[in-house]
């Protein structure tokens, strides 16, 4: 991949390209740090290494590149939000791109839905948005951009891969705030397992005074509960595969289902700011009640 005069760091470079050379880019990446109009050169770059004619890509001739560059390609929708500002992405707005993914590319193989500032999208637009990104069609792609991973859902981070244009973008916090739900989660559905109510109490100390954790935690849970009842009818290799696994042969789908909305109830309550000590009471409680200990 030609990354002509966008000044980048070699692992992204590397990565991008070994991505794109192989085919194996994922349908949805992410592109955080750098500056707004690196993260948008470079989205618009990415696009026309994907739909460029020629060996070298991008060439910067050919018709595709060029309909990208003068920004008419009839396959390439570009959505932005305003910096700093949440919420400026609404939820109507993700809901056309869903429509829009569905329709036919016009000249190309797929469509390229550019969403950038993602971040400022609300938890609404994002949940519209998981909805295609867990299921999208063969011929849609996407290219989030965002200055950090911060304000994005674990749910929306667990779908898309992600680059960082810079070492201090914030990618390393934000891959070890990743570890720590993922071991809190885990924390908790062990003690679940083990069906002791006083062992799901300290289970859950793990996201004591921390509702940034608590959320994260919560969300990877859910998709594993998800996975849990999934795996009963098809093979499931997402996020937690293993812990799905032995889920689904201690509980039931009723139980997996309740604990599932218990979670849900409880992560919408840590959003409207319930007291730390509450939440956590009622996670125990729910959990062990949902397990019918």
């Amino acid at each position: 991949m030609n990354f002509g005069k966008l000044q980048l760091n070699d692992n992204i470079k590397n990565k991008l390209s070994a991505a794109i050379d192989s085919g194996t880019l994922s349908h949805a990446i992410l592109l955080t740090g750098g500056t707004q109009k690196e993260r948008k050169s470079l989205a618009v770059l990415i696009a026309q290494t994907l739909f460029c004619e020629n060996d070298s890509k991008p060439c910067g001739k050919c018709g595709s590149c060029k309909k990208i560059k003068n920004g008419v390609h009839p396959d390439i929708i570009i959505t932005e939000g305003e910096a700093g500002k949440q919420r400026s992405i609404k939820i109507d707005d993700v809901r056309e791109i869903r429509n829009r993914a569905y329709i036919m590319p016009n000249e190309a193989p797929f469509q390229i839905f550019i969403i950038l500032e993602a971040s400022s999208m609300g938890e609404e637009a994002q949940n519209a948005l998981l909805k295609i990104l867990e299921e999208p069609p063969s011929t849609a792609r996407f290219i989030l951009a965002s200055r950090s991973r911060d304000d994005l859902r674990q749910t929306v981070l667990s779908r898309v891969t992600s680059f960082a244009l810079s070492e201090d973008s914030g990618q390393a916090a934000g891959e070890k705030e990743n570890a720590k739900a993922a071991k809190a989660a885990e924390d908790i559905i062990k003690a679940l397992l083990t069906k002791d109510e006083y062992k799901i109490v300290l289970g859950t100390g793990a996201v004591e005074k921390d509702r940034k954790l608590f959320k994260a935690a919560a969300e990877k849970i859910i998709l594993i509960l998800r996975g849990a009842v999934i795996s009963r009818y098809t093979d499931y290799s997402g996020d937690g595969a293993q812990w799905a696994m032995r889920l689904a042969e201690t509980f039931s789908d009723r139980q997996l289902i309740d604990m599932q909305n218990k979670l849900k109830e409880l992560f919408a309550d840590a959003d409207k700011n319930a007291n730390e000590n509450l939440l956590l009471t009622r996670l125990s409680m729910e959990l062990a009640s949902c397990a019918d200990i």
